[in-house]
């Protein structure tokens, strides 16, 4: 197991009373290999939380690997988030050029395309911040882009920026496959998840279903005990 994936479930657990088991990553895996109407394939994902700081990146990082340990399926994620880019450093690559160049400048992607400490994932960071982040999303480079990558991984990661403080991710969510929606159990209120749901749905979004992130547990110790450690 790398040093990366360790890093990640040890992550997990402290932003989490009871942590999210590597079987939960394994179940989705499972939800986009299943078939589907039309044998279309889940390829691409949009991991997207309500606000910042839902553990969105880790949610995605954590499935990437999974993927990526999975059928030897070869797996990129790519760090969509130009307000808060963060997956540079959780792989420990540069950012010195990554999608902004693929997308508005159309440098090849292989060039900025990052193999990690972990077999069969890779990365590609947001490259150089543009002033207006969701112009990315928008026109037909994206669609190529997603098209060639698609030829060459088998699954394809976005970590987006926060859904209900930056309109970037409603660019991105109709060109993916599907969205997987992040909400924290205890800062993430009833009605904007809601809003969320519904804006991506909107825009044409197809939400696979969500994450209930940092779930904290109140039981008490005494009921612990008794119920054992199957609880």
């Amino acid at each position: 197991m790398s040093k990366i994936y360790e890093a990640l479930r040890t992550q997990v657990e402290v932003n989490r009373s009871k942590p999210t088991p590597v079987g939960e990553y394994q179940k989705i895996r499972m939800w986009l290999t299943a078939p589907t109407p039309g044998n279309q394939r889940m390829q691409t994902v949009m991991v997207a939380a309500c606000h910042a700081g839902t553990g969105s990146t880790t949610t995605a990082s954590m499935l990437a690997a999974t993927l990526a340990a999975g059928k030897k399926s070869r797996v990129l994620i790519i760090d969509g988030n130009f307000r808060t880019p963060s997956l540079n450093r959780v792989f420990k690559v540069k950012n010195n050029g990554g999608l902004t160049e693929t997308v508005s400048a159309g440098t090849p992607f292989e060039i900025h395309i990052q193999p990690t400490d972990r077999h069969n994932l890779f990365v590609l960071t947001t490259g150089s911040l543009s002033f207006v982040p969701s112009e990315v999303y928008e026109g037909e480079a994206i669609d190529q882009l997603i098209f060639h990558l698609k030829q060459k991984f088998d699954f394809i990661i976005f970590d987006a920026a926060p859904l209900l403080e930056f309109p970037d991710a409603y660019a991105l969510a109709p060109r993916v496959d599907c969205v997987i929606l992040v909400i924290g159990s205890e800062n993430t209120p009833i009605e904007g998840a809601q809003r969320a749901k519904r804006d991506l749905e909107r825009v044409g979004g197809n939400i696979l279903g969500v994450v209930l992130n940092r779930q904290k547990d109140y039981t008490p110790a005494l009921v612990k005990r008794f119920l054992g450690p199957a609880y």
